[in-house]
């Protein structure tokens, strides 16, 4: 009888981790309710980031997270004006606009599973689109940092 070895905490929780974000994926890929077809989009980019020589749970995680916004801006009027003012965002928010970057930054007129790779792989690497309007959502938030006291929570 073969012994079953317990796996390591943090090796659980990478995995819960990693099945997470891809739930978030296939649910932001779905489109008319048709799952079965995101689920086979994300299938194929797994097998072709492996393809590629690369950890498809390392690059999927370094991603998103390279990507995650960690501020928001929001539209707040008061008194007649309209200010925008930076919110921070729970970590679920977080990865769930990631993906949406990144599935937004590689629609292009190729195929979309291909764009999507090396748009992962990138990002992954610290070059991509999507860290770049990430960059750009950044700044914003910083320069407008001093309507930060319009916040209410």
């Amino acid at each position: 009888m073969p012994i079953n070895k317990k796996s390591n905490f943090l090796d659980n929780k990478s995995n819960f981790l990693f099945s997470f974000i891809i739930r978030k994926f296939i649910n932001q890929l779905m489109k008319n309710g048709k799952k079965v077809a995101s689920e086979k989009i994300i299938k194929n980019i797994l097998i072709k980031i492996s393809l590629k020589g690369y950890s498809p749970v390392n690059v999927i995680t370094l991603a998103i997270n390279n990507v995650k916004p960690l501020i928001e801006v929001k539209n707040i009027r008061l008194k007649g004006n309209s200010f925008q003012v930076p919110f921070p965002i729970k970590v679920s928010r977080q990865i769930s606009l990631a993906i949406k970057t990144l599935i937004k930054s590689s629609s292009g007129k190729k195929k979309f599973e291909d764009l999507l790779v090396d748009e992962l792989i990138n990002s992954s690497l610290g070059k991509s689109q999507s860290i770049k309007a990430t960059n750009v959502l950044h700044k914003l938030a910083s320069q407008n940092k001093l309507f930060s006291h319009y916040r209410w929570f």
